[in-house]
């Protein structure tokens, strides 16, 4: 077996990851890290081409990056990748085939779940699902995977989703009046907080846009980034389909949690 890496001086594993390259994991073997003592999240530099144009923004081999969960108790996180195409103009015809593949709903739908981890308070627990587990929901399971995420059945979803639908719609105000650029592959990572679902009054969520490696300047500079605006309002009008009161959750045989590694990846990790 291939030795892991040596960590750096100060640092660990991310504690909550649900997507992206996990250290021990990826082909490298290089992932996200967060440095103990301060928190910070540190994301290692990526390799030429894309390395150059995140490396203009740091001269260290990792970014340090803001752990935005590290408020949380118990944090809620979703990892949602926007627009029907996520591939760049740099890629080869073999890489845009592997990335329709990876999920064909997408290009229809505009948006896929990369992961998501949620606490379950009734059993002091958190489930993960992988991004294997959330591309065998079809287009149609999609919402009740966002349901899951959010906490149904057990525990009343609609004043986080509420909240969330509010900070996506000044995301959406902001990229329809931006020209500049065009987000091949972003994601938006949804948080809250699973120890205050109980109490609707102490909403405690956050949404970021993250992962800038295929951020293009735009050829146009006269109109959005339509791909990515796609994704976004489709992503908006499935989660407004949460809190519309005619909306009933099913339970979906694939997102039942076990302890099998093996079956999908999708797994009960019990909290210390």
């Amino acid at each position: 077996m291939e030795p892991l890496p040596e960590l750096p001086p100060d640092t660990e594993p991310l504690e909550h990851q649900v997507a992206g390259h996990f250290y021990g994991r990826s082909k490298t073997k290089f992932g996200l890290l967060q440095r103990c003592s301060t928190g910070d999240v540190l994301k290692p530099l990526l390799n030429p081409p894309r390395g150059p144009r995140t490396y203009q923004f740091a001269s260290m081999s990792y970014l340090i990056l803001e752990n935005i969960i590290r408020s949380y108790k118990y944090p809620c996180i979703i990892d949602i990748k926007l627009g029907r195409i996520t591939y760049d103009c740099e890629a080869t015809p073999e890489k845009i085939e592997r990335q329709i593949g990876k999920f064909q709903p997408a290009t229809e739908i505009g948006f896929q779940l990369l992961g998501w981890k949620t606490y379950r308070k009734l059993n002091s627990a958190y489930i993960y699902h992988d991004k294997r587990c959330a591309r065998t929901l079809t287009k149609h399971e999609l919402i009740y995977g966002l349901a899951h995420f959010f906490g149904a059945p057990e525990y009343d979803h609609r004043p986080y989703v509420r909240a969330v639908l509010e900070r996506l719609v000044v995301l959406e105000n902001i990229m329809s009046k931006q020209y500049e650029f065009v987000f091949i592959a972003s994601s938006i990572l949804i948080v809250y907080d699973g120890d205050h679902r109980e109490n609707s009054n102490d909403i405690k969520v956050d949404v970021r846009l993250v992962d800038f490696a295929h951020v293009f300047p735009s050829s146009s500079n006269t109109e959005p980034d339509e791909n990515f605006l796609f994704g976004l309002r489709h992503c908006m009008e499935y989660l407004r389909m949460l809190i519309d009161e005619k909306f009933h959750y099913i339970a979906i045989d694939k997102l039942e949690h076990n302890t099998n590694l093996s079956d999908l990846n999708c797994y009960e990790t019990l909290f210390k």
